[in-house]
């Protein structure tokens, strides 16, 4: 009954509700501190309005304050749901306001919308509905706020406004899936640890009562066979006594069953039998050592073998018993643990799901800002699977190979997708545009390095155990630096440039030069692999070359089949 109440449906609701609250303090300390730091975007970009645009952010600063104490208070935890929508509504509309001095739905200055949705509702246990309709009216405050602002509308502001509101929708719709998978997952991880816990309780309830039974009867029972065969007739665990040779002496008809055998067909078998063989040696050689030297052992677990060959799991205790005619024997007490192991690998499995949505959305937003482009419709697994051949090679290198560890190539194929999510920020006359970029066209579009560290440095502070973000952040900074140094927007030369920009540099421009443009036909492999052998030591770390040239045949077959399964997993 403990465990019905404690998964009840109040409870659970109770349980959210203390989780929103939580991950809404967490929010508008969020909106605190980064509506504080863009204000330094502000005066990089738009310095004739900064002390206007400080205002408005001072202004959503000090709502936000005031929001985190008022949330202080009992009787003001209860609308926590409206706090946290008003200041979502406020950010949108301060945004909003900022976006009419910039030039209207011309702007670009309404990624930060999109920004405060993506980051928000990624920390937010929001259902679909909920997300949908906050998403809905943040996009109405953006919309009416500069239709009421910026007018007449003209025809160049209808185009901006189609191309707006078609990002601003897929990032609501991308996210209230996220939504849903995170709010099922966390509905789920907490039943089952609900029941994880009440099913543990149980246990050692029932644990500790056997085990005081067990003290009990071998005092007033002790050094009698028969008195020995009374309590494991009335024991529903398996107990078992061996001699020291690990033969089986009695069996209690309970532990027959757990062996799905019978008192008579186990005894004179030998005990090591049923256990499996990766269990064997530690069961000989540090359990029966220490009963011999008369400890007592506890809560040791390891996987029993039936007589039908059937795998289940164990955990012993056990003591010696010096019996009066026949010498040293031990005496196993096993408990069938086997549903607790399984409801821990659905707990397990709960968790990875929790990551691999996260995962999916973050792969989802990336393939957003690639969208815009429909050539590059397969850009991002190539270069994934790219960078991966580059790191396993490169994990061979003695100079390298303490850094590039299992973990570091898994966080880097994650984050390398990440590396052009910047250009969600830059115009599609220069993104998609044919011909060759004018200087200041160009200029334009090196600032999406900068944008897309920016966007990934607001997340990253709101998710320290997603190391690949950090990894992100460095490759969407720097992947465009060069060897020699001669690379923006930093300048970095050499080793000072990161290992895992280096490596996905490479793989960027490899696929850039074999796949089409609008500007420019395929590249042949051949004519790749020239080019990039030309710019080692220049544009490129000639040790990363080097591992190029080792896997340039798997590059050259990735690149022919990845298209047609690409196509299938699209």
């Amino acid at each position: 009954m403990g465990a019905a109440v404690e998964t009840s449906p109040a409870v659970m609701a109770g349980e959210m509700h203390d989780l929103f609250y939580q991950r809404t303090r967490i929010c508008l300390w969020l909106g605190v501190v980064f509506f504080s730091l863009f204000a330094v975007l502000d005066f990089i970009c738009c310095r004739p309005y900064f002390g206007l645009f400080l205002s408005y952010r001072l202004g959503s600063v000090l709502f936000f304050l005031g929001c985190l104490q008022l949330l202080n208070y009992p009787e003001i935890k209860r609308y926590t749901r409206a706090v946290m929508y008003t200041g979502m509504l406020l950010g949108a509309l301060t945004i909003s306001l900022m976006t009419v001095r910039l030039g209207g739905y011309v702007s670009d200055y309404y990624v930060g919308i999109l920004l405060m949705i993506a980051g928000g509702f990624s920390v937010l246990p929001l259902n679909v509905s909920q997300a949908l309709l906050l998403g809905g009216l943040t996009y109405l405050v953006y919309a009416l706020t500069v239709y009421l602002g910026f007018s007449p509308l003209d025809d160049r502001g209808v185009v901006y406004l189609v191309n707006n509101s078609f990002f601003f929708f897929s990032i609501v719709v991308v996210t209230a899936v996220q939504c849903f998978d995170e709010m099922q997952t966390q509905l789920k991880s907490m039943r089952a640890q609900k029941n994880l816990q009440a099913m543990r309780y149980e246990f050692k309830h029932y644990n500790d009562n056997l085990e005081e039974l067990v003290r009990l009867r071998m005092a007033l029972l002790e050094e009698s066979d028969l008195k020995f065969r009374d309590l494991y007739n009335n024991i529903l665990d398996l107990v078992v006594l061996i001699d020291q040779n690990s033969t089986i002496r009695m069996v209690n008809p309970h532990g027959a069953t757990f062996l799905e055998g019978t008192p008579e067909g186990l005894e004179g078998k030998a005990f090591t039998d049923f256990v499996v063989l990766q269990n064997r040696d530690d069961f000989c050689g540090t359990v029966v050592s220490r009963l011999h030297l008369g400890e007592e052992v506890r809560g040791v677990q390891l996987q029993m073998l039936t007589s039908r060959g059937r795998i289940v799991e164990g955990e012993l205790s056990g003591n010696r018993v010096d019996m009066t005619e026949s010498g040293e024997h031990y005496q196993l007490i096993i408990r069938d643990i086997t549903a607790t192991k399984e409801m821990e690998r659905k707990v397990l499995e709960s968790n990875q799901l929790i990551d691999t949505s996260r995962q999916s959305a973050i792969f989802g937003l990336a393939r957003l800002a690639e969208c815009r482009d429909e050539n590059t419709g397969s850009h991002l697994l190539r270069i994934r699977e790219y960078t991966r051949m580059l790191a396993t090679e490169l994990a061979g290198e003695p100079d390298l190979g303490h850094l590039v560890t299992a973990e570091f190539i898994e966080e880097l194929c994650l984050s390398s997708v990440l590396h052009d999510i910047g250009k969600v920020g830059i115009p599609d006359a220069i993104l998609l545009k044919p011909g060759q970029l004018t200087e200041t066209e160009y200029t334009a579009m090196k600032s999406h390095c900068e944008y897309g560290s920016i966007a990934l440095s607001s997340s990253e502070q709101d998710a320290e155990s997603f190391s690949f973000l950090r990894m992100g952040q460095e490759i969407t900074q720097f992947h465009h630096e060069r060897w020699d140094g001669s690379g923006y927007p930093s300048g970095l030369a050499g080793i000072a440039i990161p290992l895992a920009a280096r490596i996905v540099a490479l793989a960027d421009v490899y696929d850039a030069l074999t796949s089409c443009r609008p500007y420019k036909p395929a590249y042949s492999h051949e004519e790749a692999r020239s080019l990039i052998v030309k710019e080692s030591g220049s544009q490129f770390d000639p040790c990363i070359v080097r591992a190029f040239l080792k896997r340039e045949m798997q590059f050259k077959d990735a690149r022919l089949k990845m298209p047609q399964a690409l196509n299938r997993d699209l």
